[in-house]
């Protein structure tokens, strides 16, 4: 069920030097009903008036149905608006929201391998469903295999959380691309290029593989496509792109010319 609420800005982090991290309160106290993966529509006020961006949760890390904040990771997109607002604001702004919505969620019957895919702040939904994820790791016959890409290492979000689910339990495989850095130093989990391109090293399975993609909108195309032609179905691809929305402008309206409101009288009469 969808509800709508206020909320006010109370904390913002630098995860990288162009990502941060905002946690926003419920202005009511109450808690922050969601499913893991879920997002939410923001929306803001500028100088110029309202506007509205959707977001996925990130709240992760300890009982993510029983939290009255919510926590967002954000890039900065040159041109953006969201990204001038956001990225020039202090605590204590204030926004309405509404959701929760999305498709992106643990599945109800778990596969055999569950695949995680993302780039950049596509990572965001899959914070907490690993949090969801933690009691059946290790427990039921399921791998998780989180495919996650960045430019460089330095834009490996949540590194020490993700790294540290790594160690923890065996049946958790982390591939780590970087698409613009070569490592000369290269750990076991971490690749030179894009999470398409590791896909074919895990041979997935129509019959018992199930993915979820969220990020960059040509990944998720790229890595369907592959998917599609091994045989997957739609349903077991779930897809959440990432849209970098800029603003543009509206382009004004040219007058006709004589020329054409004569045809449109003829084309018109046609019609009568």
């Amino acid at each position: 069920m969808t509800e709508k609420f206020d909320v006010t800005l109370r904390r913002i982090r630098r995860l990288s030097e162009s990502t941060l991290d905002f946690r926003f309160d419920r202005n009511d106290g109450k808690l922050v009903i969601f499913e893991p993966g879920q997002f939410f529509r923001f929306v803001f006020t500028d100088a110029a008036g309202d506007f509205e961006r959707s977001y996925s949760l990130c709240n992760f890390g300890e009982d993510v149905s029983d939290t009255s904040y919510l926590d967002l990771v954000i890039s900065f997109v040159d041109g953006g608006r969201a990204s001038q607002y956001l990225f020039n604001c202090g605590k204590g702004i204030t926004a309405t929201v509404s959701g929760p919505f999305g498709r992106v969620l643990v599945p109800e019957t778990l596969p055999r391998r569950l695949f995680l895919v993302a780039t950049s702040v596509g990572i965001a939904p899959f914070m907490p469903i690993l949090t969801a994820l933690s009691s059946a790791l290790g427990k039921l016959k399921v791998e998780v295999v989180l495919l996650f890409g960045a430019r460089s290492r330095d834009e490996f979000l949540y590194q020490e959380e993700v790294l540290a689910i790594k160690e923890r339990y065996d049946c958790f495989t982390l591939v780590m691309c970087y698409s613009r850095e070569v490592l000369g130093d290269q750990q076991p989990y971490e690749r030179s290029g894009y999470v398409t391109d590791q896909l074919g090293s895990f041979s997935p399975d129509p019959d018992s593989d199930k993915f979820l993609l969220c990020g960059n909108p040509y990944m998720i195309d790229d890595c369907f496509g592959l998917l599609r032609k091994l045989g997957f179905r739609a349903k077991q691809v779930v897809r959440e792109k990432y849209v970098f929305a800029k603003e543009t402008k509206v382009k004004e309206k040219k007058a006709l010319t004589k020329e054409q409101k004569e045809l449109i009288v003829e084309k018109m009469k046609k019609y009568k």
